[in-house]
């Protein structure tokens, strides 16, 4: 018999709905155990959830220097930023954008 077996829509349905945040205390608590316990046999999937965090701290971070260095983006740079996914890409630009004269310069 296969140890993984493909998740079917209903399991994912039902997985979701009993997973799903409450509002009471006890139900969270568990809830959170059991997600840390999952996390914690899966190194690899924590990796990932850290890394989009880090992502998505970096692309709040330059809208945040950017916007209070009053540099307006396009929607075309907005575009860039949401589909940067590389970190050090991301940090570059936040540095750029402490000194830049636009966007356009410091995403460049």
């Amino acid at each position: 018999m296969p140890q993984h077996m493909p998740m079917s829509p209903w399991t994912r349905e039902e997985l979701e709905r009993r997973f799903a945040r409450s509002d009471d205390p006890e139900i969270e608590a568990r809830r959170q155990e059991i997600l840390q316990t999952l996390l914690a046999h899966s190194p690899d999937v924590k990796r990932q959830i850290i890394g989009e965090g880090q992502l998505i701290e970096a692309r709040a971070v330059l809208r945040r220097v950017l916007a209070r260095r009053g540099l307006a983006l396009t929607s075309t740079q907005e575009a860039q930023i949401d589909g940067c996914s590389d970190l050090a890409t991301l940090e570059r630009w936040h540095d750029q954008a402490v000194t830049a004269s636009s966007a356009e310069e410091a995403l460049a």
